[in-house]
């Protein structure tokens, strides 16, 4: 039984607010229309609609059964002849068509969903005036359903679409202590709108009175773009209530009208075409996010393939190089010729090449100071095994970044950025000092690589610092790096950093 009962509460409120806020917007449109029966096509129509388009198919029959209800106490009271009556019924149950097929699509995007109910409140509307295409009053009909429609519907949109993402939680001591948020900005930026809409509306010289609709699209716009398709609809409701409190002082019913549709077809286009844009960012955004952790990944697996390249080609070649220097000792011991012993310190010299020349290939293939050590000491290893002091250069580093926020991958690109851009300063530079410095900026992290030489040739492309592959990799982290050569060379590097 108690299902039963609370479902019978909920059909007795849902009757009481809806007859209460259609009675209060009959007598709204009372003042609009010329006859109490063409009122209810105006304000009370798109009330129903609005309703009918959120609420479940289960309280149909209420939201009907009540605006029936109310037409026949109008009849008696303000004597509505029976055939206005009929064709209102009539109107009524023919709405039920569109706003049954759209009830079946309920789409994922917001500006789908306006698009769509945008549609249905037009067939809606048309289908509610067609009983009325026979009357004189048949274009002013139509008139009236397509203005309440898309002025009052959207709004039953908007406070349904808020009700329903809302988290609603039981109302205790804990919530009733906390303090309620008005969002002043939020409230002033609201009121500050409806006063300019109202401004337009009676301040304007009669003059430039025809620029009234033009200038009641900045609040629109203006809305839609910080809020999206909510703010849109929410400007068209604050710009309606600002054109009917003009029609105090302009007596122009067929103007208004044409006002309130023109804007609101304004409000609801532009809500779905900006909604379409955020979404369509909101998408280009995780997908590049995607795309970026992505990349991450593949370069930490290369480093991954590196390193274990760098360590088998270290055992091997190196097991085999002091193999073969093994041999060439025993060659010079054992053998009383000249001729071989020379030939064994030949080969013992180039095999001390070959090694060497491996160690730097190693060096490259994967930096051996990145297993062991953190990343600020390992840039102090590399610039010691660089010996710069030894060419000339005076070196300094400035560390200011908390590795633990870096990725792997982020970790190996800076110091690998370092490694080229010091090898170009000793190579071909000219420099008697260097500055690597390495700071947090705006939640980024900043590299900087600076010298004091001769710069960059005139005509000479960039990528001839061999810093075209590093670039490429920076890129693919989210970050970017740049050269410039104004004064000496300064190669910068940003990236960003992870959360947490």
């Amino acid at each position: 039984m108690q299902p039963f009962f609370s479902r019978l509460i909920a059909v007795i409120a849902s009757f009481c607010i809806f007859s209460a806020a259609w009675f209060c917007l009959w007598s709204i449109s009372l003042h609009l229309a010329d006859r109490p029966e063409l009122a209810v096509l105006l304000f009370p129509f798109g009330l129903r609609l609005g309703l009918m388009l959120q609420c479940p198919r289960a309280y149909w029959p209420v939201l009907l059964g009540a605006e029936w209800l109310l037409l026949y106490w109008l009849s008696r009271e303000v004597a509505l002849a029976h055939l206005p009556l009929l064709m209102l019924m009539l109107g009524s149950v023919l709405t039920l068509l569109p706003v049954a097929l759209i009830s079946r699509y309920r789409h994922q995007r917001d500006w789908h969903t306006l698009l769509w109910q945008g549609g249905a409140m037009v067939c809606a509307a048309l289908l509610q005036a067609l009983p009325w295409i026979t009357q004189p009053v048949a274009l002013n009909a139509v008139l009236l359903t397509l203005t309440g429609a898309l002025t009052v519907a959207p709004t039953c949109l908007v406070i349904w679409h808020y009700l329903t993402s809302t988290r609603w939680q039981p109302l205790g001591p804990s919530l009733v202590g906390q303090p309620v948020n008005w969002r002043v900005r939020h409230l002033f930026g609201y009121v500050l709108l409806f006063m300019v809409s109202l401004w337009l509306q009676l301040g304007l010289p009669a003059e430039l009175s025809r620029f009234t609709p033009f200038c009641l699209a900045l609040p629109i716009i203006a809305l839609a773009w910080h809020y999206g398709w909510q703010g849109a609809l929410i400007a068209t409701l604050m710009n309606a209530i600002a054109l009917i409190a003009s029609q105090t002082w302009h007596d122009h019913a067929v103007d208004l009208l044409l006002s309130l549709l023109a804007q609101s077809l304004t409000g609801l286009l532009l809500g779905a075409g900006i909604q379409r844009l955020r979404e369509l960012n909101q998408s280009l955004q995780t997908e590049l996010v995607r795309n970026r952790r992505l990349t991450e990944r593949l370069l930490e697996t290369e480093e991954s393939v590196r390193r274990e390249v760098a360590r088998e080609l270290h055992d091997d070649i190196g097991q085999t190089i002091t193999a073969i220097r093994t041999q060439a000792g025993i060659m010079q011991r054992i053998s009383p010729e000249s001729g071989v012993k020379q030939s064994g310190m030949l080969i013992e010299q180039l095999s001390l090449g070959i090694y060497d020349s491996v160690r730097r290939l190693l060096g490259r293939l994967r930096p051996r100071q990145l297993d062991d050590l953190s990343l600020e000491q390992a840039i102090r290893s590399l610039m010691r095994e660089m010996e710069l002091e030894g060419h000339g250069i005076i070196s300094h580093l400035d560390w200011q970044i908390d590795e633990a926020r870096l990725s792997e991958a982020q970790r190996v690109t800076l110091f690998r950025v370092c490694q080229e851009g010091l090898n170009n300063v000793v190579k071909h530079a000219s420099a008697r000092a260097v500055t690597l410095q390495g700071t947090l900026q705006d939640q980024r992290l900043l590299l900087v690589i600076e010298d004091d030489g001769c710069g960059l040739p005139v005509g000479s492309p960039q990528q001839g610092f061999g810093l075209a592959g590093m670039r490429e990799r920076v890129t693919a982290l989210g970050g970017s790096l740049g050269i410039s050569c104004t004064h000496g060379t300064r190669v910068s590097v940003t990236l960003p950093l992870r959360n947490g």
